[in-house]
């Protein structure tokens, strides 16, 4: 899941029409005790169950020719491009969707890359994602060890932006932050196990 400002998720338009929802994060069955929100938990609860007529407006909406469980955490919208209006979902911060640790200190490098960057706590190493053909013996396994270790770090409420360019930087970073309680899937495309939001830095220091 994506957490910089309003997170939009674009549901149908009529250049669109057939194609499916992207979905914030790639969550199949989530845990309802992630989620902070009574309401986020109960469509948790039914998201393997089927959307009828009669659920449209009442945690299902109607998309194309069918009806659609809401997500957790998320809400409609129309937003309007090039003339037409879209329809559109709107998403949640992390911290208003998921339940956190209490603040604390942390210290680490920060790597920054397009649609990949990710923390890495003093005294741990970086994930080892796999080399070899997806389609070999073990790479799936290997694969989700890597995506469950992998720390996303949402800077943008302390607005250190982004610089990487054309190739990717890295900077020792030491702040008071939150984390996700729940292992989960967060930041670009769910690619990370867990997401720390920076409250306040301490010291940012240029590596590469």
């Amino acid at each position: 899941m994506m957490t910089i400002g309003k997170r939009l998720i674009l549901m149908a338009a009529c250049a669109m029409a057939g194609s499916g929802i992207v979905k914030a994060g790639q969550q199949d069955l989530p845990n309802p005790e992630v989620y902070v929100r009574a309401e986020d938990q109960e469509r948790a609860r039914l998201l393997n169950h089927p959307c009828t007529e009669a659920d449209v407006g009442r945690g299902c909406y109607r998309f194309g020719n069918s009806a659609r469980r809401v997500i957790p955490c998320t809400y409609q919208i129309d937003v309007k491009s090039r003339g037409a209006l879209l329809q559109a979902m709107g998403s949640l911060p992390t911290d208003q969707c998921y339940k956190m640790e209490k603040p604390r200190r942390y210290r680490g490098i920060w790597i920054d890359e397009f649609e990949g960057q990710h923390f890495i706590p003093e005294g741990t190493t970086a994930p080892q994602w796999p080399r070899t053909d997806p389609s070999s013996a073990g790479w799936r396994e290997q694969a989700e060890r890597a995506r469950a270790a992998t720390i996303w770090l949402d800077v943008e409420r302390v607005k250190l932006g982004h610089g990487y360019g054309n190739r990717s930087r890295q900077k020792l970073i030491d702040f008071v932050g939150r984390k996700t309680l729940y292992p989960g899937h967060y930041g670009h495309v769910g690619m990370s196990g867990s997401e720390i939001i920076v409250d306040r830095v301490i010291s940012l220091k240029e590596l590469k």
